[in-house]
């Protein structure tokens, strides 16, 4: 079955995936929940390491 994904890195980085999964969608209506899950999986992720967390300048790294 799937994997589960617990890292943040991790959670950020599939939310990327799935945006670009969604522009590649053949329907307006997948591309859309496709979107949708890409959003709460980064507010998911960054809820998780928290704005003042030692884990921000890390996670902000991997962005650069």
């Amino acid at each position: 079955m799937g994997q589960s994904i617990t890292s943040v890195v991790d959670m950020v980085s599939m939310a990327g995936e799935l945006r670009r999964a969604a522009k590649l969608a053949p329907q307006p209506e997948l591309a859309e929940k496709i979107q949708r899950s890409a959003s709460e999986m980064e507010k998911t992720a960054l809820a998780r390491v928290g704005q003042t967390g030692p884990g921000i300048g890390t996670l902000l790294d991997t962005f650069a």
